[in-house]
Formats: structure tokens, C-alpha cells, sequence
């Protein structure tokens, strides 16, 4: 009987898994098409969120200082689009029919161009739903002492000056939309307060931006304008590998992904986003504990001893995107699962086990 009683409890957990998972992906599909916009799109990671919210059906903003970026990156996205149409099949082809990207240049440090930025992704689509500030900049491992001041300027001025921004002029735009909007800062090294030795630069200006989540916060409490952050951990972008050593990358190894990694993981959790103030991660605990575990085996994942990289070209890792990667699997719905969610999934797996229990027609339970 005890036997009986601990498969029908993990069966009432499968169950219950898979029905909230179901949810989860309903949930994911329905959101139906988003007008998004994204700051330092045209390359690395930005680009990598700019491509997997087309794969979503949605509309995309791309926004770089240059011009000739833009265009090279509108046009890339845009035979992206086309492929993963021509591979999708039933409904993944019906949600990338109002797929649009669109691009214009953008240094968001200069309040007239982020505001024509903004301009044009209403003129564009009508409204914005989601704003993005993923530009961001690093000048190299080193001492303070040997930053100029010109790249002192040009850190702060991208990182925080121009987040911030970009999420006034977001918040003015969302706060007359009947459905309001989201904005989402990028999290990274410095933001908790942590020393960042050698990039302390970047890490004052992360470090900024946490403080400036928990004050808007606060102020747009009652608005319909939801601010959050969105951290995706260590990226291999130019960002991360400017000024890096042999020693960095041995351990990137074990802690870095690929851009299309994190975006896959980041934008369905960003798409069905609601409230203000929440934290959207990729490098959970869990993915750090088990980076940690299998550390042994990550060596020589991306780069080897000498430092010289082994992972493919961007061009070459999206070539056949759209033939070999499935929309949305089951795994990443799981990740998706917030705390509330968790704990409603389990008592749902206690009653899948109690019903599952008294089918077999046996009144001996556990203390009775």
C-alpha cells in the first residue's frame, strides 16, 4: 500500500506539471502580437531578443547609432522572418503573419534622437508595448587608472544616462496607451553592489540602474506602466570579450552562453510579463549550481587554452535556425513557471494523487 501511495503521488505531480506547463505555453501563444523596441539591436544579444520576438509573431523596433547597422540588421531580420515562415507550419505560420521589423538610428544618449525613436515605432505600429534598453558599452578589463576620460564619458552615457533615458521617454509614450506598456533594464555586473574590479566603471552604472528600478518602482506603482529588469547573465558578445584574457575565457567556459540561448530563454517570460517590478533572469540558481557541477566538462567549450574561439559565426549558428529549432518546447515552459506558479502546480499534484488514491478503491491512507 505505502508503494501505491508514492506512485500515486508522483503521478500526481507529473500530472499536475504537465497541466500547468499546458497553461503556461496557452498563455504564451495567446499573448498575440507585441510592438517592441529595442536599444543596441543590431548586433549580439539585441539582436539575438530582436530575432526571437519576430520568431514570436511580434513587431520589432531595432535601434543602433549607425544607420548602415540598421539597415544591414533590418534586412538580416527580415530573410530570418521569411525562412522561419517557409518552416513553420499551422498555427507558428498564422502568429509570424503580422511579424513586421522595422529600424532607425538612434544614439541614446541625445534625448531628440531617443525621442525620435520613439516617434517612429508609434508611426510604425501604432504603440509600444515593450521598450527594451539593451545598448550598453565596456571599454576592457583594466584599472580606473587607465580609463580616459572619453571612455569614462561614452560608459556612463550608454549604460545609464542613456537608459535612463530612454525610460522617461517610454513612460510618457505608455502612460496614454489605453493598455499601458513595459521597460526593461539591463542587469548586469555591479548590479547587486558587488565589487566589479577592472570594470568599475560598467559596474557603477549597472549598480545605478538597479537603484533607478527600485525608485520608478515605487512611483509608478499605480500606473499601467510596469518597469523591470531583465538580467541575462554572461553573454559572449563584443561587450564581454572586449579587453578579456586567456584566464577570463577559461571561464567563460563554464558560465557564458550563446546569445541565441538567453534570448530563447528571456522573451517568452518578457512577452506575458505583468505588474511592475519583476526580475527576469536566465543565470538562476539552479543553472549556476549545475554550470558549477559540470564545470569539468565545459572546459574547452567555446574557447580553448590558448584563448582562440571554437564556437561557430553568428551567420553560421542561425543559418538553418528556422529548419531545426521547434517554437516551444516543454522545458522552456517549465522555466517559465513563477513561485505562485509552483505552488499551484503541487497542490494540484496532491489532489491528482488523491483522486488517483481513492480510484483504487482502498479507505487505508497514512495515519488512519
Amino acid at each position: 500500500m505505502n508503494a501505491l501511495i508514492w506512485y500515486s503521488w508522483l503521478g500526481g505531480i507529473i500530472i499536475g506539471t504537465m497541466v500547468g506547463a499546458n497553461m503556461v505555453l496557452e498563455e504564451h501563444c495567446k499573448a498575440g502580437p507585441r510592438n517592441v523596441v529595442i536599444t543596441g539591436s543590431t548586433r549580439g544579444l539585441g539582436k539575438a531578443l530582436a530575432r526571437e520576438f519576430l520568431l514570436s509573431g511580434d513587431r520589432v523596433v531595432v535601434a543602433s547609432r549607425s544607420s548602415e547597422s540598421v539597415r544591414m540588421t533590418v534586412t538580416e531580420l527580415e530573410e530570418n522572418l521569411k525562412e522561419g515562415m517557409m518552416a513553420a507550419g499551422g498555427s507558428s505560420k498564422k502568429n509570424l503573419v503580422h511579424a513586421k521589423v522595422a529600424g532607425i538610428a538612434c544614439d541614446v544618449c541625445e534625448p531628440a534622437d531617443v525621442q525620435k525613436l520613439s516617434n517612429f515605432a508609434v508611426n510604425e505600429f501604432g504603440s509600444i508595448d515593450i521598450w527594451i534598453n539593451n545598448a550598453g558599452t565596456n571599454k576592457g578589463f583594466k584599472p580606473l587608472l587607465q580609463f580616459t576620460n572619453e571612455e569614462i564619458e561614452q560608459i556612463v552615457s550608454t549604460n545609464l544616462v542613456g537608459s535612463i533615458l530612454c525610460t522617461r521617454e517610454a513612460m510618457r509614450v505608455m502612460r496614454d496607451q489605453p493598455k499601458g506598456g513595459h521597460i526593461f533594464n539591463m542587469d548586469g555586473a555591479g548590479s547587486g553592489g558587488s565589487s566589479t574590479p577592472l570594470t568599475a566603471v560598467y559596474g557603477s552604472t549597472k549598480c545605478g540602474l538597479r537603484q533607478l528600478q527600485a525608485s520608478l518602482f515605487k512611483e509608478s506603482k499605480r500606473s499601467k506602466v510596469g518597469v523591470h529588469t531583465a538580467s541575462p547573465g554572461m553573454v559572449l558578445t563584443d561587450l564581454l570579450l572586449s579587453g578579456s584574457t586567456i584566464q577570463n575565457k577559461q571561464m567563460f567556459n563554464i558560465i557564458c552562453e550563446l546569445p541565441e540561448t538567453v534570448a530563447r530563454t528571456l522573451v517568452p517570460r518578457i512577452r506575458v510579463v505583468k505588474g511592475s517590478g519583476k526580475a527576469i533572469n536566465y543565470l538562476t540558481p539552479p543553472r549556476i549550481l549545475l554550470a558549477l557541477v559540470t564545470a569539468w566538462l565545459r572546459r574547452g567549450r567555446w574557447f580553448d587554452d590558448q584563448g582562440r574561439a571554437l564556437y561557430a559565426a553568428e551567420a553560421d549558428r542561425i543559418r538553418n535556425w528556422a529548419e531545426n529549432r521547434a517554437r516551444f518546447s516543454f522545458t522552456d515552459a517549465m522555466e517559465m513557471y513563477t513561485e505562485n506558479t509552483w505552488v499551484s502546480v503541487f497542490s494540484l499534484s496532491v489532489v491528482c494523487a488523491f483522486i488517483i488514491l481513492s480510484s483504487t478503491g482502498s479507505n487505508t491512507f497514512p495515519g488512519t
